[in-house]
């Protein structure tokens, strides 16, 4: 779990650009809920974990072709929570982690729009609807005969509300202070840190807008570098 103060060096500006970089529909959630969850993809976390940890008052932030999807989009527990998806753009491609052409939960996510406040961001650069024959390395990831290759009109709507989805940087202000090499692409932060970064500067925003004695919580499920939680 992590759950510490800003840095001294963090502006209330910057505190209210890292607020407004979120889409709109998850500003308001985000000043409603307690607690914060973002979820690695780690196949350690299992659903009973998830049935001990989430309350009413959580909302949950996922990544890419993130793991339990139907749990998310169906149990009782979660189907209900707001929710804020992060697809990072796969290199210079056209292609995002988690949306069509490549491995997608497309359906769940259908699900969740019926059930839940949903917001979407993206790393970079909007969605740009690429078809299978824009992946540069299609063996990366093959094809099966359950895949979504193409957005549906419900989904599409949705990714082009300015409500409901935004972009943001790899190299927004708040990870100015991680080490970028130019060479190297990977060198960028990874998703699970650039919006820790950015949820806690945005619930600074909102801790001074709000004159509130507590903080949002943030807790962090599966972020580290074997298969514990």
């Amino acid at each position: 779990m992590l759950d510490q103060p800003l840095s001294n060096t963090s502006s209330s500006h910057l505190a209210a650009e890292a607020f407004a970089a979120l889409p709109p529909i998850m500003q308001a959630r985000l000043i409603q809920s307690q607690r914060v969850i973002l979820i690695a993809n780690n196949p350690s976390i299992d659903t009973a974990i998830l049935k001990t940890l989430l309350q009413p008052t959580d909302m949950l932030v996922l990544f890419n072709d993130f793991i339990h999807a139907d749990f998310f989009a169906h149990h009782p527990l979660a189907k209900d929570l707001p929710k804020l998806l992060f697809f990072r753009q796969i290199g210079d491609s056209k292609l995002n982690f988690g949306l069509p052409p490549r491995s997608n939960n497309v359906t769940a996510i259908l699900d969740m729009t019926k059930q839940a406040p949903l917001g979407i961001l993206f790393g970079n650069t909007a969605y740009q609807f690429p078809m299978p024959c824009d992946d540069p390395n299609p063996a990366d990831d093959p094809i099966t005969a359950n895949r979504v290759l193409e957005i549906p009109e419900p989904l599409e709507k949705l990714l082009r509300s300015d409500e409901h989805c935004a972009v943001l940087s790899e190299q927004h202000k708040v990870v100015a202070d991680y080490p970028i090499f130019a060479d190297i692409h990977s060198s960028a932060p990874t998703s699970g840190f650039l919006l820790y970064r950015l949820l806690l500067s945005a619930r600074l925003h909102i801790q001074q807008k709000q004159k509130a004695e507590t903080l949002l919580s943030i807790v962090m499920l599966g972020f580290n570098n074997d298969d514990k939680t």
